[in-house]
C-alpha cells in the first residue's frame, strides 16, 4: 500500500469520530456482502469483535447487518504467495476500525467471504 492511501484512511478515521456514521469512500459490511465483489481492493468498516478469541489471526467485523471474518496474517493464495500481515496494534474488541483489503472467494485456504486485511485503521 502507498503512503498515500495509508493518508487517506487515517484522514477518513479522524475525521468521522463516530462509529456509527459512515466514513466516506467506505462500505459497510452488510453493503459489501449485497453486492460482493471479490479479490478488489475495498475499503469496509464496522466494530471489531472477537480479537485474540478465534483460532486464527482473524477477527469478527460487524458494521449494518453483516459480518465478515477479517484476517490479518497468515494469508495465502492457492499459488502458494504469502501476503504480508496487517497490524492489529492499539485495536481491542469493541473499536471502530477502517478496512483496508480484498473480500475472498472460496480456495484452498480460505473460506468464501473472508475478507484480507492490508491495512487496519482505528476510527477515533
Amino acid at each position: 500500500m502507498t503512503k498515500s492511501i495509508l493518508s487517506i484512511l487515517v484522514i477518513l478515521a479522524v475525521a468521522t469520530g463516530c462509529a456509527l456514521e459512515k466514513p466516506e469512500g467506505a462500505l459497510s459490511v452488510s453493503e459489501l456482502l449485497e453486492n460482493p465483489v471479490y479479490d478488489t481492493e475495498v475499503r469496509i468498516y464496522g466494530e471489531v469483535g472477537l480479537l485474540g478469541q478465534l483460532d486464527c489471526p482473524c477477527f469478527e467485523l460487524t458494521s449494518g447487518r453483516g459480518k465478515v471474518q477479517v484476517w490479518y496474517d497468515l494469508m495465502v493464495e492457492d499459488d502458494g504467495t504469502e501476503r504480508p500481515a496487517a497490524s492489529v496494534e492499539g485495536i481491542e474488541n469493541g473499536d471502530s476500525v477502517i478496512v483496508m483489503g480484498e473480500l475472498k472467494t472460496a480456495g484452498q485456504y480460505r473460506a468464501l467471504n473472508d475478507f484480507w486485511a492490508a491495512i487496519i485503521v482505528k476510527i477515533e
